[in-house]
């Protein structure tokens, strides 16, 4: 394991609604890199760099020191495959994980439409007069709380309010109602729209369907079944728990979205974070 993030949950009670945690990454040695698999989960990431450059493609998000670039960000979104994340020299950021919907609050209105890769350079920002400041200030001082009332200050300056769809937020209950295990269809029926309408309220504001929504979160919830809340647990208990419809389509969702079976997957990831971070790195 290549580094220790602390956790630290937002003090505004605002921001307490919209986002899980912050933590920071500071590395002090050029030579400085590790590399390590992050998982599909329904939050949305922003990492905020400074003196550093990204090479994001497919599946896999390079950051790596650059003294000709001050400020750069990065964003990732709801994704159904494993990212792999190579760090690589000086770095110092600050890591934000928005809750489903949360940063749509945040100058991010309707998420899928302006970044529809799993991965980007995030701009969003960019033309706020307060997120220069905000970035300056941030960077200029090492103490702890002193960045994280810096930054929450500039949260709250740029904190928008939006009429979240209710229609939406009732649909991400229902997909998440593990114990009923609603059919789409049923969802959409209950909502009173169709199939499609609820797609696109989907990919507009996550950027991703209904279907990988709840095949992520069902994910999530299993992991967090396992990893955090009760480490003795069968995996047949797990995976009947978290309504896979059996022990061999469990096997192949944990494939699909880690790259491993499920046995080998809890075997070898790295808690961090008091578990709210599951990595696994590579050796």
């Amino acid at each position: 394991m290549s580094f220790l993030p602390i956790p630290f949950t937002p003090k505004h009670p605002i921001l307490q609604k919209y986002i899980r945690f912050y933590y920071f990454l500071k590395t002090e040695n050029s030579d400085f890199e590790t590399k390590y698999y992050a998982f599909p989960h329904t939050d949305t990431v922003l990492n905020i760099h400074q003196r550093a450059n990204f090479e994001i493609r497919d599946n896999y998000t390079r950051v790596y020191e650059d003294q000709n670039i001050r400020y750069n960000s990065c964003i990732q979104g709801i994704r159904e495959y494993p990212l792999l994340a190579h760090l690589q020299g000086k770095l110092d950021k600050i890591t934000i994980l928005f809750k489903p919907l949360g940063i749509n609050h945040f100058g991010v209105n309707h998420f899928g439409d302006q970044y529809t890769s799993p991965s980007s350079v995030f701009t969003s920002w960019n033309n706020y007069p307060a997120y220069k400041e905000f970035l300056n200030q941030f960077y200029a001082t090492n103490d702890t709380n002193n960045r994280l009332d810096i930054f929450e200050t500039f949260l709250m300056e740029i904190y928008e309010p939006i009429d979240t769809d209710n229609l939406l937020v009732k649909a991400i209950d229902l997909l998440t109602s593990f114990n009923d295990n609603h059919s789409i269809e049923e969802i959409s029926d209950r909502l009173e729209v169709n199939v499609r309408t609820l797609n696109r309220i989907f990919k507009r504001n996550l950027g991703v369907s209904p279907v990988t929504y709840r095949k992520v979160a069902r994910f999530r919830y299993a992991m967090q079944n396992k990893l955090v809340e009760n480490t003795m647990k069968r995996l047949t208990d797990i995976a009947y728990q978290s309504n896979y419809y059996d022990q061999a389509y469990f096997n192949k969702i944990f494939k699909g979205l880690t790259g491993s079976n499920p046995q080998h997957f809890f075997n070898q990831v790295d808690r961090l974070a008091d578990s709210r971070l599951i990595f696994e790195f590579m050796k």
